[in-house]
């Protein structure tokens, strides 16, 4: 049994030199004097796949589908904005603390909504997300005090080189890739996916399926927190509607949608392949990019509906059974 388990956990061998040596190559790729533009757009694609794993953590394998997250996003940058600037502390404790309080919200929304299912669950997150950037753009105004700084959004000071965000968003990435594997193999992950199957039938099994969506949904929360506050740092200057932008949810929906919901590889594929065709769109095509962009994401949902990963996973299940 041990053994079984064991094998259970552990990735094949190949696998695991596979993404060592991909990880070697990414943390060296700047010595070798990157571009500016280089270092941030590999920043950029690292943000996304984080967002997209967070995402996929809750929604992916439960089915769920949260329109929420944006909310502790801008959790993390306005907790991490304000720590710095009027608290004075450091950068890598702020972002810890932004995480934390994302946590504080995240398991009394939680609770509640999560008892909720369908479109009715996506539309309760909805409202709590545009909730939440209407309370930080007119807290100021209606309390009569300077905390949000409303429209005027905050300040941050100058941060480190892109290559500081690039390593930091890398080692994010990482973390969150790994946690992704050990909780899609653990009880909860095959808790999460029974829910997504047949709720009612795991709850009469005796799985406590409210306490399993809270748990993912919480982690997921305290590092979409954390990857608000390293933006803020990296942008230097926040507003209500930058952070709690609902684009930043359909953004990660649509990655996850495009990669592969619920798989482990999904949001890596959907965040790289979104980010890398939306860059040189946009720089060709500034007044049109999103309508070819909206024609391609149609296209490849509709020729692969389970995403990129999850058909190519089932073609390869096909084959080795014929």
């Amino acid at each position: 049994m041990i053994n079984g388990q064991r094998h259970i956990l552990m990735p094949p061998l190949k696998a695991v030199f596979s993404i060592a040596g991909i990880l070697l190559i990414l943390s060296i790729l700047p010595i070798f004097h990157m571009s500016g533009y280089a270092l941030r757009l590999m920043s950029v694609i690292f943000m996304w796949i984080a967002l997209a794993s967070c995402w996929n953590i809750t929604s992916g394998y439960t089915g769920y589908i949260d329109f929420g997250p944006v909310v502790y996003f801008g959790i993390g940058a306005y907790t991490t904005a304000l720590l710095m600037t009027r608290g004075g502390m450091s950068f890598f404790l702020s972002i810890l603390i932004g995480g934390i309080v994302a946590i504080c919200f995240a398991v009394p929304i939680g609770l509640p909504t999560l008892r909720l299912r369908g479109a009715y669950f996506a539309i309760a997150t909805f409202a709590f997300a545009e909730a939440m950037k209407q309370v930080a753009l007119e807290w100021d105004r209606v309390a009569g005090v300077h905390f949000f700084e409303g429209s005027h959004g905050i300040t941050l000071p100058i941060g480190p080189s892109h290559r500081f965000f690039y390593y930091t968003f890398l080692v994010i990435m990482t973390l969150l890739f790994v946690i992704s594997y050990f909780v899609e193999r653990s009880r909860m992950g095959y808790a999460l996916k029974a829910i997504h199957e047949a709720e009612n039938a795991a709850e009469l099994s005796g799985v406590n399926t409210l306490k399993v969506k809270v748990s993912a949904y919480a982690l997921s929360a305290f590092f979409t927190g954390v990857i608000g506050g390293v933006e803020a740092y990296w942008l230097t200057y926040i507003t209500p509607n930058d952070v709690f932008s609902i684009h930043i949810t359909i953004q990660m929906v649509i990655m996850c949608l495009l990669g592969g919901m619920g798989t482990l590889l999904g949001p890596v594929v959907g965040a790289s392949f979104l980010t890398l065709i939306s860059e040189p769109l946009w720089a060709r095509f500034p007044y049109d990019y999103l309508v070819i962009i909206g024609v391609i994401i149609v296209v490849v949902i509709i020729a692969m509906p389970r995403g990129i990963v999850g058909t190519w996973a089932e073609r390869k299940r096909r084959n080795r059974g014929t």
